[in-house]
Order: structure tokens, then sequence, then C-alpha cells
């Protein structure tokens, strides 16, 4: 055989030997093929079945409040929780093992921390069950010295996380309670998440009262989303990336100023009752204080059912706001108005006061039962003389006086920005047809002349039209936030000044009725002279309601006032629940309320 001969043999086999292996190679990968496809095909696809993505959600920082100095009212503080991650404390075998193996990591992290465990084998399988993609929160809001006895802890627990938990702070220890309201874990929303994620989503906080109810929805913020794989127990294989950053909550500038604040809830200390006081030319709110009151910086779901249950107290009750009272004699300012707006009475128009007016057989009895003798419109109003606004308020008729006080907004809701629940009570021939089953009477109209009978405010409609009366008849919408802002202090919104309504009234008729508003408390007989202690220059009326049977007779009493004058910035009214009469009861207090706000000591 030639040398060329033998070359193309060996070429030959070389070339079969390649066309082997190519062969035994594809056969295999068909075989390979055969076998993942064939073979392992329904275990493949039930494994794929049993995995899936899942959003978790993130949940945002909740808004702050300050008040309109930029003090902070409302903000949120880190409390520290031991997280148990039970994805990562699954033992092999049964359910059981994975919960003896939890229930042993507790009972071995309360003689660490010397407390007990609150985790029971009832809530771990719940958690087990419903919601083993998330963190089961075991211990909470560690202190200082448990935080370092976990931090030392040798071995880690596997599993086992000290974690951050955002909590809402109160930094001025139960200040304005009502008006800031408080929070408490809800469920979120899940926004776009949808409503397979439900079980993949955190408890966060929510508005339960006040600003923190009626703003929810500024202060929560928007959540985040975290996309992680899953299986059919819902235990976290892997986190595959976050899917969206949550946002802050929007943050709340009040008109209330804590020094304001702080002065009425000292004032009002050991009463029932409330004060407001108002900016007389803007309707902004410079303090809501009701009292009892309550700690809402302190407020456990215990103590929030007691407060709640204690009816003769009533801490949870916000009286400045949703409570109605009979007026007594603050409502004489506005039957003045009427009935000088009304053409039915001149400023200068004589009344002798004998101690009683009689409606038909039945005396209507003066304060003063020897009477006052003569008066005219002013003296009326510094001694507060009920046959005086008896008489014009009969002569003025119930049809001149029920357009005053629904223009002082009596009657309706006042439009604040916190969750408002009454109206108050406007006197009309159709209560008198729905409540007493009958027409309206002349003496329904002389009892509501002197703020009796069929008419009921509240001390915030009180200080809105107690305002009005310093700013030429402006009956202003009040309001509690002055503007929203973004976490990086963009203005989103700004308040405005409302006119709701205007007094119909002249400036001359209004200058009259302040002149007596002035004399009440600068007058040796003015039934406000005790607001000489104020220590600023005031118009008041005061006010004495009686209330109940004859067997339970009590008093509501008043007073409303503004200051400082001649110009007057701001408006109160204030209410104490079963006083003695407004200028020895309530005024007292609200002068004492000026003098802590301009930097008395208790």
């Amino acid at each position: 055989m030639t040398t060329r001969q033998g070359h193309l043999y060996m070429m030959k086999g070389r070339l079969l030997l390649c066309a082997l292996v190519m062969v035994v190679a594809l056969l295999l990968l068909v075989l390979r093929l055969w076998q993942v496809q064939v073979m392992q095909g329904p275990e493949h696809l039930e494994k794929t079945k049993r995995q899936s993505i899942r959003p978790i959600r993130i949940n945002p920082i909740r808004g702050r409040i300050f008040d309109r100095n930029g003090e902070v009212l409302a903000d949120n503080a880190a409390q520290y929780d031991i997280e148990f991650h039970v994805s990562e404390m699954r033992q092999p075998g049964r359910q059981n093992r994975t919960i003896i193996h939890i229930m042993a990591t507790a009972a071995r992290l309360s003689l660490l921390l010397n407390r007990p465990s609150p985790l029971t084998e009832a809530m771990l399988l719940k958690h087990l069950n419903q919601k083993p993609a998330l963190p089961l929160v075991v211990f909470k809001n560690l202190s200082a010295e448990e935080r370092a006895r976990f931090a030392e802890l040798s071995p880690p627990l596997v599993g086992v996380d000290l974690a951050p938990r955002t909590v809402r702070v109160y930094p001025h220890e139960g200040l304005a309670s009502h008006v800031l309201g408080f929070t408490g874990n809800r469920q979120p929303q899940l926004d776009d998440m949808g409503d397979f994620a439900r079980i993949y989503v955190t408890r966060e906080i929510g508005g339960r009262e006040g600003l923190e109810l009626q703003y929810d929805s500024e202060l929560s913020g928007h959540g985040g989303a975290q996309l992680v794989l899953v299986d059919t127990s819902g235990y976290v294989h892997e986190v595959l990336h976050e899917s969206r950053a949550p946002q802050a909550g929007n943050n709340l500038h009040l008109t209330l100023d804590t020094r304001a604040q702080a002065a009425a809830e000292t004032a009002l200390r050991g009463h029932f009752g409330a004060l407001v006081a108002v900016d007389v030319h803007t309707g902004a709110i410079l303090a809501m204080a009701s009292a009892p009151a309550y700690r809402h910086d302190l407020i456990t779901a215990q103590l929030y059912r007691e407060w709640q249950a204690d009816t003769v107290r009533k801490p949870m009750f916000n009286r400045a706001l949703n409570n109605t009272y009979t007026p007594g004699s603050i409502v004489k300012p506005l039957v003045a108005l009427a009935a000088l707006h009304s053409g039915r009475l001149t400023p200068d128009d004589p009344y002798y006061c004998n101690g009683y007016y009689m409606i038909g057989d039945h005396p209507i009895h003066c304060a003063k039962r020897s009477g006052h003798g003569n008066l005219d419109l002013r003296e009326a109003i510094i001694v507060s003389c009920n046959p005086y606004f008896i008489g014009i308020g009969v002569k003025t008729g119930l049809d001149n006086l029920a357009p005053m006080f629904a223009a002082a907004g009596i009657g309706e809701k006042t439009g604040i920005d916190l969750p408002e629940t009454t109206s108050g009570l406007l006197p009309s021939r159709a209560f008198a047809k729905m409540a007493w089953h009958r027409n309206w009477l002349v003496i329904d109209t002389a009892y509501v002349s002197m703020g009796q009978g069929a008419i009921d405010v509240t001390p915030l409609q009180a200080a809105i039209y107690t305002a009005a009366l310093a700013n030429g008849g402006k009956v202003l919408r009040p309001y509690l936030v002055q503007r929203v802002t973004d976490n990086r202090g963009k203005v989103l919104r700004n308040a405005s000044v409302e006119i709701r309504h205007r007094l119909p009234a002249t400036e001359e008729e209004l200058a009259i009725v302040r002149q007596g508003m002035e004399g009440t408390v600068t007058s040796p007989h003015g039934s406000a002279k005790a607001m000489k202690e104020a220590g600023i220059p005031l118009a008041a009326k005061t006010g004495t309601a009686e209330i109940g049977s004859k067997d339970n007779r009590k008093k509501n009493t008043w007073i409303i006032c503004y200051g400082p004058l001649p110009e007057p910035t701001i408006a109160v009214a204030c209410v104490i629940e079963n006083g003695d009469s407004g200028g020895r009861t309530t005024a007292p207090v609200v002068s004492r309320f000026f003098r802590l706000l301009n930097g008395e000591t208790e």
C-alpha cells in the first residue's frame, strides 16, 4: 500500500470517528431533552406553579404637624422591636418542628431580656398560615438596656433581628389633644398593588381623631413596594428588587398658637367646659380647648375604651366643637342688632325695668329682682337686663330675630377643618311644630331674646360671631391648617380667608353694641367687670343659662369678648358647665387665660 493510500485511510477513520462522536453527542442531547421535557416535565411544571412574584408594601413616613410658629406638635420617632423572620427559621419536616423551634427561641429571648414572651402557639400558627412572608414582631419597644443585652447575644440567632419601627409622638405631652387627635394601626390601602398582595402588607399608622383623621390622606403619604419570589406556602425565596420607593406624607402648618393653647388648657383646669380663641380678621383658630381632656400621647387601646365609656367626664368629647349649649345673655348683642336694624328700636329709647316682664299672666324675672330702673340700650347691655331684651325682642319679632341669628352662623356647621357633628339650634316656627307640636308663641320669642328656650350654640360658633361683632360684621369660616407642605418644604396649598355671612347691620349699629360691650368691663355695674384683671382692654358680654328641670336646675355660664381695644385682634368664647354666673365663674377663667398668654406664671 502506497503512502498516499495510507493517508486516505487515516483521514477516513478520523472522519468516521468525528461523525461517531457528533452522533453520540447529539443522541445524548436528545436523551437529556427527552428526560427534561418528558420524564421531568410535570415536576418542573409543578415547581413553576409553586413559585410566583409578589410585592411587599413598604410603609411611608407620616407627615409632621407644626404650630403657627414652627413648633412641632406631632412627629415620628423610632422604637425598636425584635422580629422573627420565619422564612429563615423553618425546620425540616412537619410544621410542628418549626413551631417548637420558634417558641423555644422566644423563650430564650424572654430570659435574656427579663420580660415575659407575648408569643403563643396560636399567634405563631396564625402568622405562619396567613403571612409567612412578613416578619413576626415578638418583643416591642425595647429599652436601651434590653437592646444592649440583645446585641451581646452570641452567636446571633438565625432569623432574629432588632428592627426599628416608626411611632407617632406628641412632644407637648397631651397639649391640644382634641384638636390633634391621635393615630392607631390600620391595614393600609393597597393603591395599585392589587388584591393579590393582601397578605403581604404590614399595618401602618392611620388617623383616628382630630386633625390626624381629618387630614389623614395628606399625612399618610404613599407606600412603596418590594418584589419578592415566594412559594405556595408564602415563604420568601429571593428579594428581586424595589419596584417603587415610598413617598413621605405632607406636613401641616397650623394656625394654632402653642402658648395660647397651653394658656387655655391651664385656665380651664378643674372645670367642665371649653374655650375657643380666634383671629378676629381671618377666623384662624389660635386656641381650642375642651375640659376635661385626655392624654393623646399616652393613649392605648385599654385607655381608649375606658375614656369612651366615661359618660360623666367625657374626656374624648370635644366640647368646644361638638357640644351645644343654651347661650343665655351672650346672644343679646345679636338681639340688639336685629332690633336696631329692623327699626324697632333706637339707641336712646328709654325703658324702665321694675324687675320682671309680664307675658300674659306669667312674669319673667330680671337677675336683679328689684329692677334696674331707667335704661337705654348701652346700659341694658352693660347690666344684662332681661326685661329690656325681652321687650325689644318681642317688639322685633321672631321673623327679624331669626335672620340675624342665622347670619351669625347659629343653626349651621361652621365649616372648620375638623370632624364637626353639630350645627346648633336656630329658633324657628318649624322647630315649634316639630318639637312641641304647636305654633310659635310670644313667650317663645321672649325666652329666645334672653338666650333661653329654642336656641343652642357651640363655643366655636359663639367665638366666630364675637369676631364678627369686632370686625365689622364678617362671619368667617374658622380653620386650623394654614398651609400644607411636602417633605421638601414646598408649599402645596395655602388657606384663604372665607366670609360665610355678613351680619345684617350697619357700622353705626355695630358701634352702639360695641359701646355697651366695652361698658360691661369698664363700668362698676358691668356684668363682666372681672375682665379688668385680664391685663388688656376688652369688650365682653356675659351669659348665664339655666338648664334642667326644677328639681335638677343647673347653670351653664358664658363669656364672649374681644380685644385688645381699640384695635382688636382676638375674639374668645368660653363656657363653664354647672357654674354660678358668667361674671363670677367664667370671666375669671378668661381673665386668667389672657394673663397666662401675656406671660404670667402659674
